[in-house]
């Protein structure tokens, strides 16, 4: 009978793979020389209209002539995250399928999504924005500066109900917490799929506050429908000249914190083509249009990418873990 050696099958797999190795990697090179042949898919983990959505739409329009393709986006909200995150993750990892990723989806992979997803099992492509956060209440409402709602919000058998996207933990969460720690004042947490949602509330008087971003606040404050209180940020923001900074208004808040916006996608997207798609973001956000809109909207660009993306993801993945262990919602 004739006898199976068992190193023989390792032998010729090996000897398969250097046959096969050099035409997979002509193969892929040749991908990412042509990329991109199709229309790019932009997955959104938040509602129309929140300020994720109009950084994606903005990107998408002025990516396509540099792309040469259509750009499309796609909302998938849902779980702080999670269900753009189970899409991408499935997605085949040849750059055509991207998402945004903002701060609170590393909050999220801290907390709601422990165990099911970690940062290190996606590719970090581009970070394209830095967005300070906001204090915004209704224009009718009672308090009239920082000072008067951390006041009111101090006073015994008073708890502020403050509305915002995501859950406890969630970045714009941190945020508040960051000067509700300050000021030394409760209050309650309540969570919205984004901040639109978050400031209909608000105009509904179903919370008292709202933390967000300017994006979603500014039409509202020049139509005279909100307040807005103070920006967490060292300087105060051009489309919002008569708002102080927190630290103007006697609150001395690390200013470090902020939300960010970037494109991410599956894990093992080819490093060539992943340099392809940053260069070509990275394009677009030179565009005229564009840049009226980082303007109107109080934004601050971003210039990471890839390697040095992913290390700063690293960076505040750290921080904030730090802040969702003292808020109790992590071990």
């Amino acid at each position: 009978m004739k006898k199976f050696w068992p190193h023989a099958l390792p032998a010729a797999a090996c000897t398969a793979l250097w046959i096969l190795s050099p035409a997979a990697n002509t193969h892929a090179a040749e991908a990412a020389a042509s990329f991109p042949t199709k229309p790019i898919t932009i997955v959104v983990h938040t509602g129309p209209g929140s300020s994720t959505d109009i950084f994606a739409r903005e990107l998408a329009m002025a990516a396509e002539p540099v792309f040469g393709k259509p750009v499309v986006v796609v909302n998938r909200p849902g779980g702080s995250g999670a269900t753009q995150m189970a899409l991408l993750k499935e997605a085949k990892p040849d750059g055509y399928t991207v998402g945004v990723n903002t701060a609170s989806h590393l909050t999220a992979m801290r907390t709601n999504l422990k165990d099911v997803y970690k940062w290190q099992d996606f590719s970090w492509i581009t970070l394209n924005q830095l967005d300070p956060y906001i204090t915004v209440v209704a224009a009718d409402s009672p308090y009239k500066t920082l000072s008067d709602l951390v006041e009111a919000g101090k006073k015994p058998g008073t708890t502020l109900k403050v509305g915002g996207f995501g859950t406890v933990g969630a970045a714009h969460n941190i945020a508040f917490n960051m000067l509700a720690e300050k000021a030394d004042m409760p209050m309650t947490w309540v969570s919205y799929t984004g901040g639109p949602q978050a400031m209909t509330a608000l105009l509904g008087k179903h919370i008292d506050v709202v933390n967000t971003n300017p994006g979603p606040a500014l039409q509202f404050a020049e139509a005279g429908r909100v307040r807005v209180l103070g920006i967490l940020d060292d300087q105060r923001a051009s489309s919002l000249p008569d708002t102080p900074t927190y630290k103007e208004a006697g609150y001395d808040v690390n200013t470090s914190w902020k939300q960010i916006r970037g494109i991410f996608g599956p894990k093992d997207i080819p490093m060539d083509i992943q340099e392809k798609l940053a260069a070509g973001f990275f394009k677009a956000m030179e565009a005229p249009s564009f840049q009226k809109y980082m303007e109107t909207s109080a934004q601050i660009a971003g210039d990471k990418k890839t390697v040095e993306y992913a290390a700063f993801v690293d960076e505040m993945d750290q921080v904030g873990y730090k802040w969702l262990q003292q808020l109790g919602v992590t071990q």
